[in-house]
């Protein structure tokens, strides 16, 4: 049965839509609603944004009748009553969303580390099922937040769409099939500047409709480290090198440059994780390998994109925000995930100085001034004692680090007040990682 059927025979026989809470109501938030708008049998009922009347403008972007939006900040159970009555709430709180009683599923749509730790930690508590578009917090507790989901009984994934969750579903069609998965990747499309900064970009970020922060996070190479970090957890592939090795790469060459370099290729090892830069992106790619000579024949002769012994699978998209809603769907009628991290992380996105820190300096926010985030064998960002990328805001830094040096332990003050460092902690401790 398709998800359209079962949409449309759960709101037959519960007389409602399944009801949709969102924290974050930027870009990709925006594009979530309105993509549920377009759908039956779900709706986005409640949405929160700490900057003022960012929620209720984005159900207006998203096209839902102004005359079904309400403004509810302190009052959940006064909330489920004007969902039940047809009504959406626009609010500030993200304690409103996960407090909501007749709420059936939050999705986070930050991209804020600390945010996301909180929201999702307290939703799981709430016994609600999480659909995290947030890959910079779970990047960091993902694993802590996936066991806790399972004790609760309720589900915690990361996203359809996004470039992890898309290359988790192409690795599990190949793996599923019995393929060896030599390589798993992503396409990076913006250049690779780590010293891209919100005023640098600022222009680009206008001409675009972006905020000069997500843009700089992408091009200083953030975004595509904490993507692949997410990728590696999931899937136990491995970082052969710190920031992974992005070549250039035509899609005709994936199975060539991404195949061991004792076959022509660039990798070292096998099972590994990386990038390339060109028109790969917006892509996803896992590479594929098989001994077994039908199989070798059958692929060569549907064409399947190969280089010797290794093919590759290519998906020329990722629709982000707009096929969040399969997640959903999938996490509500089969409660299932589309990429978690069930077994201990395998990789670290690690926090790097952006240009010259000074001690007394405070570290500001993921696509500022300070610092960006590089891909590291978790093992080795533990025995070098560097700073987690999702830790460090709002740090302290207490000596001097030069431009390009990754950030340790021992030379920033962590703000310990924050909820994602306890989880962290937590995450660490159950781990085996702490005395």
């Amino acid at each position: 049965m398709s998800y359209k059927q079962l949409l449309e025979n759960y709101e037959k026989e519960h007389k409602a839509p399944i009801r949709v809470g969102l924290l974050g109501a930027g870009q990709m938030g925006t594009g979530l609603i309105s993509q549920i708008e377009k759908m039956h049998g779900i709706e986005v009922v409640a949405v929160a944004d700490v900057r003022k009347d960012r929620a209720f403008a984005a159900f207006q972007e998203a096209s839902v009748p102004k005359e079904l939006l309400v403004k509810n900040d302190d009052n959940p159970d006064k909330a489920a009553r004007m969902i039940e009555s047809g009504k959406r709430i626009a609010c500030h709180s993200s304690d409103m969303i996960v407090s909501i009683p007749n709420i059936d599923i939050v999705v986070e749509s930050t991209g804020i580390p600390e945010v996301g730790a909180k929201f999702c930690h307290d939703a799981i508590l709430a016994r609600k099922s999480v659909v995290n578009m947030n890959v910079e917090t779970d990047v960091v507790i993902g694993h802590y937040l996936t066991k806790l989901a399972e004790s609760a009984g309720v589900v915690y994934t990361l996203v359809a769409g996004d470039e992890p969750g898309s290359v988790k579903e192409l690795y599990d069609f190949a793996d599923t099939l019995g393929f060896e998965v030599v390589c798993i990747g992503k396409g990076k499309n913006n250049p690779l500047h780590p010293q891209s900064t919100p005023d640098s970009v600022a222009k680009a970020a206008k001409a675009q409709n972006m905020n000069p922060k997500m843009l700089a996070a992408f091009e200083d190479g953030t975004k595509t480290m904490a993507e692949m970090t997410a990728m590696a957890n999931g899937t136990g592939y491995l970082p052969e090198i710190r920031g992974a090795r992005g070549p250039y790469a035509e899609i005709a060459d994936l199975p060539k440059i991404f195949s061991p370099k004792e076959d022509g290729g660039i990798l070292e090892t096998r099972h590994a994780v990386d990038y390339a830069m060109g028109k790969i992106a917006p892509g996803v790619f896992v590479i594929i390998t098989t001994d077994q000579p039908k199989i070798v024949a059958d692929l060569n002769y549907l064409h399947v994109n190969n280089y010797g012994k290794y093919w590759a699978l290519y998906r020329p998209y990722h629709m982000a925000n707009l096929e969040t809603p399969i997640s959903i769907l999938r996490a509500f009628f089969y409660h299932e995930e589309t990429l978690a991290t069930h077994n201990a992380p395998v990789a670290e996105t690690i926090t790097m100085a952006k240009r010259d820190l000074k001690a007394g300096e405070k570290i500001d926010y993921l696509g500022g001034f300070t610092v960006y985030g590089s891909i590291e064998k978790a093992e080795i960002a533990r025995q070098e004692e560097i700073v987690p990328l999702g830790l460090v805001v709002g740090a302290t830094v207490t000596k001097d680090i030069k431009q390009g040096q990754p950030v340790h332990y021992s030379e920033v003050a962590l703000d310990h007040n924050q909820t994602i460092y306890h989880l962290r902690w937590l995450q660490d401790k159950v781990l085996g990682y702490l005395d």
